[in-house]
């Protein structure tokens, strides 16, 4: 999926969790005070599941990185051993 999908995709969900919310609001049978308390606990868990996901794709992205390094520098290496070889032969 390209970057602009991505960014799409992302908007078209925000844009159906608002519409989802506002919706529940309208037709929400608790009271103000009841419903305010909900809906910012309900955000607050949103928060910290957004912030655990962040934190473990950040996590699993350094550890791509780490093994591609890897097998970037044992590219670099074989390369070099082969011109070395070439060069001597």
């Amino acid at each position: 999926m390209t970057r602009d999908n991505w960014a799409r995709t992302i908007l078209t969900f925000m844009l159906g969790v608002g519409v989802g919310s506002v919706t529940a609001l309208l037709f929400a049978p608790k009271a103000g005070q009841e419903l305010r308390g909900d809906i910012a606990e309900r955000v607050s868990n949103g928060v910290k599941q957004v912030r655990s996901t962040g934190k473990d794709l950040r996590q699993r992205a350094q550890k791509v990185v780490g093994l591609a390094k890897g097998h970037v520098q044992d590219a670099i290496e074989a390369g070099d051993k082969a011109y070395t070889e070439a060069k001597s032969a």
